[in-house]
């Protein structure tokens, strides 16, 4: 805001305004105020050029379209800011790198203010205060004057529009259950009326209205209100209430009250009083000393003292103790920040484990603050947004721990008064320059200060000084390394400090050879020092986890690759653990600090070769075999490769299902990229072809298509190298899948035909009928049609000669498709109905799936909506049964359309929850569901 000038008041709830001193700004032309609500729900955070580009005109960018920004910024300056002189710099929308920052002051934008006021009312709740939690709710949803961007066009408004709205609907549902639980149920019957008749298939709006009219003593009505919802339910989703409403349902039947059990209402006192509040406070146990730093501490409370909401960035070599400076900070000061503490580690510098992703960050901090998972966006800016909103006019601290660079910052840092404390081996640049980070820079402890360290962690008197400055200077002052040593002392009370001096000058010339970061090649004898007091099993085991090339591990690996007992597995990982030279990331998985890590892989290499050989060879054949397992259980077809691993594990998970199967995985899925990739790089080239065999049709279902196509390449050229035809098969014809999937339509058809070529060269029908019908599905899309046709006909030919039904099933199918894509959706029938049954036949549900998916749309293009919506609802059915996401959110997508068509409720519900899924995979068909979704939306607008 411009010296002198009233302060202004952005509303989006609504139609679009600004407002100074009560009057509204003029904003110009329809596509400026488009640029507005861009940079207004971006809040506080740069916004590229190109982003506003993509948000104004979606798919129609005119070739001027830099240049038009560019006129819009300067004309919302000029009316943001109408007293700033001609060649001032713009203190409110300003340009950062490619792009621009709305700067909007905490409270000045109403949807800020509704989140604060949400977020009031959660915690007045848990506090028990139910009516002025009311009260809150209803002010805040008062600030929904209209439908929210009144005004504002284009695709990404509507996108927009559509979310905005959905919180409000969360929010009125929250509400509806305070005033139930205080009991207002007579006075909310209208209101949830109005709220099924307009959202029919939200379950929760149903049982809330059921619970209100029981309240009205009405329970014939909530009787009849349940016969609606499920009527709605079965017709327009084809599912069956869900378990909260069957329970509203049973609880009225047998004449009991059908609210759930909860602690009793506080009633709010007469006078105002605090309220007291649940707050984050999620600094991890701080060092109990912190020697020699009390300058780098002295510096830190100067900057918060001088600064309001400053940034501190805690930087440093690998061990010098950035964390336990930065935590020990932050609990001395934590008194100044009365509204929590959120902390995470971001894992920038495991070796091992890709580091957080920053909208899992978010996740997390926003869950701290009280928002339901439910009620988390998708989009990273928009969660960045509401965590802007949240922490607006709060005095919190937010500690970011290993971070490796600036970008990954940007979206989590709240604004003034908070304050955030950043730990980076690095100089992040771009932080200093972007926010102006205050730089807190770390060196070794000086010989007093890590005497110090020695002796107050490892309890020696003054009578061993001599000893403890001649360990302190083997240890070259690096905190890790005093730590470890002082440790070894202190769980060690008969052991002198002259003895631990000897033993580690014994061994310093030749372990100082490690070359850990920085020259600190002496953490090696310190570490060498904690391993000899541990038992022989937990010392022995240490050295082999070293061969792992995962980001945690299991017992159940390292009961595999120590050959010993799962139970005498997870005994040396508890005595690790102990130790301090592995800790617990999350139930049953445990991780090394990254420079126990390179201790480990240092160890690893000191085993001898036909050891290392060993283990490595039983950890691949653990993860091997425990894919093949899981794979066996997807709901999809698979080849007929034979996976039989030469040391076939002891102790493996227990795995009874899809579900379980691919819940094992998501959890492994790092450990199994990372040894697929080991595997291809150190020669195991058996390991190294059928591990991302195993791995494809997980792969496929999760859409991890770049990871897919990487590890299938490498999987190539080890069967190339094996010689062995089988192998060469399997990864051509899974490298023209994994092309298609980036349409390199020439590349994916060669691959095709050289798996065609390798399966007619071994006379194997079976093989040469699924080649064919890929070879086929390519040439479709290339547009070869006649190409195409003949080959599908030659596949389930050759399909029949072989007895595989899956692949008649396939080429049918395909079939079908292709007359679908020539618009000749009679003839496209018979096949699909025939594919159908043979997939049910064989088992084969995710086919069984997208075949009813096309199927409805065969139906839906003749006009047969009736049967185009069974068969949508059966694709639903099979794919929830399959447990297979990408599926649902196919046969959502359908359902969609066939609503639209039909012009019933339900389109939106189900783009919605399509949208949502292949948002979550990453599926590029959330692009074409997000425009169908804005379309609709603007229709019914219009």
């Amino acid at each position: 805001m411009t010296h002198g000038e009233e302060p202004l008041r952005y509303e989006v709830l609504g139609l679009l305004r600004v407002v100074r001193a009560g009057q509204d700004v003029d904003l110009g032309a329809a596509k400026q105020r488009a640029v507005l609500a861009v940079l207004l729900l971006a809040r506080n955070t740069p916004v590229s050029r190109g982003q506003i580009i993509e948000a104004v005109w979606g798919d129609n960018v005119p070739s001027s379209a830099v240049n038009l920004v560019q006129t819009y910024v300067a004309g919302l300056r000029r009316a943001l800011e109408p007293a700033r002189a001609r060649r001032a710099p713009a203190e409110l929308l300003t340009s950062v790198g490619d792009g621009y920052l709305m700067r909007v002051e905490p409270g000045a934008l109403d949807l800020d203010v509704f989140e604060r006021q949400v977020l009031l009312a959660n915690r007045m709740r848990a506090a028990g205060d139910l009516a002025g939690a009311a009260v809150e709710l209803d002010d805040a949803l008062a600030l929904f004057r209209a439908e929210p961007l009144g005004g504002v066009s284009g695709l990404h408004a509507d996108v927009e529009r559509g979310r905005l709205v959905e919180r409000r609907l969360a929010v009125l549902e929250e509400r509806a259950e305070l005033g139930l639980a205080i009991g207002q149920g007579p006075e909310l019957v209208s209101q949830l009326g109005t709220v099924v008749v307009e959202h029919p298939l939200r379950e929760r709006g149903h049982g809330l209205l059921m619970r209100a009219l029981v309240q009205a003593g009405r329970q014939a009505e909530a009787l009849a209100a349940y016969r609606e919802a499920r009527r709605v339910l079965i017709e327009e989703l084809g599912v069956e209430p869900g378990p909260e409403l069957r329970r509203v349902h049973q609880a009225v039947l047998a004449g009991d009250s059908p609210e759930p059990e909860r602690a009793p209402v506080r009633v709010a006192p007469q006078a105002p009083e605090p309220v007291p509040v649940t707050i984050p406070a999620q600094l991890p146990r701080a060092p109990v000393a912190l020697v020699g730093r009390d300058p780098e501490l002295a510096a830190m409370d100067a900057v918060l003292r001088d600064h309001d909401g400053p940034v501190l960035l805690v930087t440093g070599p690998a061990g010098v103790g950035k964390t336990a400076l930065a935590l020990h900070w932050a609990h001395r000061v934590r008194e100044d920040f009365p509204d929590g503490q959120l902390y995470v580690d971001v894992h920038g510098y495991d070796p091992n484990r890709e580091p957080l992703e920053i909208g899992e960050v978010l996740n997390r901090f926003l869950r701290a603050l009280g928002v339901p998972a439910g009620d988390t966006p998708v989009s990273v800016d928009e969660r960045s947004a509401l965590l802007r909103t949240l922490l607006a006019d709060r005095r919190m601290l937010v500690m970011l721990d290993n971070v490796r660079s600036s970008a990954e910052l940007l979206p989590l840092l709240p604004g003034a008064p908070s304050c955030v404390v950043v730990t980076s081996r690095r100089r992040l640049v771009g932080l200093v320059a972007q926010v102006e980070a205050k730089l807190v820079e770390l060196d070794m402890l000086d010989p007093d200060a890590a005497v110090d360290v020695l002796g107050r962690i490892a309890r020696r008197s003054g009578m061993e000084s001599d000893a403890l400055r001649q360990l302190a200077a083997l240890c070259d002052g690096l905190p890790l390394a005093l730590r470890i040593a002082a440790a070894r002392l202190a769980v060690a009370p008969k052991l002198a400090v002259a003895e631990l001096v000897e033993e580690l000058q014994d061994e310093h010339g030749r372990l100082a050879a490690l070359g850990l970061e920085d020259g600190e090649g002496t953490v090696r004898a310190a570490l060498d020092a904690s391993r000899r007091a541990l038992p022989a099993l937990p010392s022995r085991l240490l050295a082999i986890v070293g061969l792992h090339p995962g980001a945690d591990l299991t017992a159940f690996v390292v009961a595999a690759m120590g050959d010993v007992a799962l139970v005498e597995a997870q005994r040396a990982l508890d005595a690790l653990t102990a130790a301090n030279l592995l800790s617990v990331s999350e139930p049953g998985r445990h991780v090394a600090h990254d420079m126990v890590r390179v201790y480990t892989k240092t160890l690893a290499g000191e085993l001898s070769e036909p050891e290392r050989r060993a283990a490595t060879g039983r950890m691949l054949d653990y993860y091997l075999h425990c894919a093949d397992l899981a794979d066996g259980m997807l709901p999809i077809n698979r080849g007929s490769v034979l996976v039989a691993p030469e040391h076939r594990p002891v102790h493996v998970p227990t795995l009874s299902g899809a579900a379980d199967a691919m819940a094992w995985f998501d959890a492994e899925r790092a450990n199994l990229i990372a040894v697929t990739e080991h595997a291809a790089a150190a020669g195991w080239h058996v390991h190294a072809w059928q591990l991302p065999y195993t791995l494809s049709r997980y792969l496929w279902l999760r859409t991890e298509r770049e990871t897919s196509l990487r590890i299938t390449e490498a999987a190539l050229q080890a069967a190339i190298a094996l010689n062995d035809d089988d192998a060469r098969f399997v990864m051509q014809f899974n490298l023209g899948v994994a092309l298609l999937q980036f349409e390199r339509f020439e590349e994916a058809l060669e691959a095709q035909r050289g798996a065609l070529e390798t399966a007619r060269r071994k006379e194997d029908v079976h093989q040469q009928a699924r080649a064919l019908t890929t070879v086929a599905g390519t040439l479709l899309d290339l547009g070869r049609a006649e190409e195409s046709e003949a080959h599908y006909r030659e596949a389930m030919e050759v399909s029949r000669i072989a007895g595989s039904k899956w692949a008649e099933a396939n080429a049918h199918h395909h079939l079908g498709l292709l007359y679908l894509a020539t618009q000749r959706f009679d003839d496209a029938m018979p096949w699909l109905r025939v594919a159908l049954k043979m997939y049910h036949e064989v088992g084969e549900q995710c086919g069984e799936a997208a075949c009813h998916v096309d199927i409805s749309t065969a139906l839906l293009e003749t006009r047969d909506t009736e049967g185009a919506l069974s068969s949508a609802r059966t694709a639903l059915a099979v794919a929830s049964d399959a447990v297979s996401p990408y599926h649902q959110a196919l046969a959502h997508d359908r359902l969609a359309a066939v609503f639209d068509q039909l012009g019933a409720p339900g389109a939106v519900a189900h783009w919605q929850r399509a949208l949502a899924l292949f948002t979550e995979l990453g599926a590029p068909e959330a692009d074409g569901v997000r425009a169908r979704l804005a379309r609709t939306r603007a229709v019914t607008v219009a």
